[in-house]
């Protein structure tokens, strides 16, 4: 699987990226960065030649917190993760896919939160070297080209609302895999309930603390 998806925030503006499209990006942020918080839906299609897989995302964000729940299903097998952070534990769960298997748990302490394929990037700038934008319908598309690490993929494109900033896409290839996320819903205001984390909850989990 790719690792997965982007949106915006501002820091000095490398020399390569358009003025043009940090400003539509750092409008971005300003709208998705709301104090009260952000639940989002999104679906998610992954191609790999003639492999495909399809999922949803719920990810929650409030300041440095953040909550993501993803299920996949491909060839008949399904796949549902969990993942969060809440200012002080960094933590992942991953549900048993065989009867073989067992649910696992990785619990670290952190001060930020740790990327995986099923978080949202705000800084996807950072990763190329060159950005072209243009209008497409009712969305801003960027297209991410030349990045500066091997293990980066080569192309990147994220689609933003041009009417209110708000983000909608993004698409990405390495090799013959690629994926797609779409956002189809945003809700203002999240509880600080939902990033406490329990343990409690994944009673059968092998637990890995570090």
């Amino acid at each position: 699987m790719l690792a997965a998806i982007l949106l915006c925030c501002p820091v000095i503006l490398p020399a390569q990226i358009p003025a043009e499209v940090m400003d539509v990006m750092n409008k971005c942020e300003a709208k998705m960065d709301n104090p009260a918080g952000l639940e989002m839906d999104a679906t998610i299609r992954a191609k790999m030649l003639v492999f495909s897989a399809d999922g949803t995302m719920k990810s929650f964000m409030k300041g440095d917190k953040s909550k993501d729940v993803m299920s996949m299903k491909a060839m008949g097998v399904e796949t549902y993760e969990e993942s969060g952070f809440d200012g002080t534990l960094d933590w992942s769960y991953k549900k048993a896919t065989t009867k073989k298997e067992r649910d696992s748990l990785i619990i670290q302490n952190a001060d930020k939160k740790s990327k995986d394929e099923s978080s949202i990037n705000l800084e996807i700038y950072k990763e190329y070297k060159n950005a072209k934008m243009k209008v497409s319908g009712k969305y801003y598309e960027i297209t991410f080209t030349g990045p500066l690490k091997k293990e980066t993929p080569k192309k990147t494109i994220i689609k933003i609302d041009k009417d209110n900033y708000n983000f909608r896409e993004a698409w990405t290839k390495v090799g013959p895999a690629s994926m797609r996320v779409t956002i189809t819903r945003i809700k203002i205001g999240v509880s600080d309930d939902v990033f406490k984390f329990d343990p409690k909850k994944y009673p059968d989990a092998v637990v890995v603390r570090k």
